[in-house]
């Protein structure tokens, strides 16, 4: 029952919490990721708040991305954008990303440790 009880209190809080980032002016603007360099700047400022710079994440909630398949990345991201899996913080951040920004944002965290 505590259990429960926890999980439900964590999953509203995400949801409360996608709904007061949402609408910072920062996801106002369509997120650039449309060449690495913009994929680069997308992620210091979009990706790295959760999952951390070099490995280092803020929670163990957040899985580690940077070093992981190109692959896998753009699969879990574009499931995140078309609602097939659920995260309200995760499905806001990706909303308005193409494919094009998907892919060069998992292009850059899957060849991370060749480029730092």
């Amino acid at each position: 029952m505590k259990n429960i009880m926890l999980r439900t209190l964590m999953l509203l809080s995400y949801g409360f919490l996608a709904l007061v980032i949402t609408s910072c002016s920062v996801f106002e603007k369509k997120p650039a990721a449309n060449n690495l360099a913009a994929a680069q700047q997308t992620a210091f400022y979009t990706c790295d708040s959760c999952h951390g710079p070099n490995n280092i994440r803020v929670d163990a909630m957040s899985p580690k991305i940077i070093g992981q398949k190109q692959t896998f990345l753009v699969e879990r991201l574009r499931d995140y954008r078309d609602l097939k899996r659920i995260n309200p913080y995760m499905n806001g951040v990706v909303s308005k990303m193409t494919n094009q920004d998907i892919d060069n944002l998992a292009t850059y965290y899957s060849n991370y440790k060749q480029q730092h």
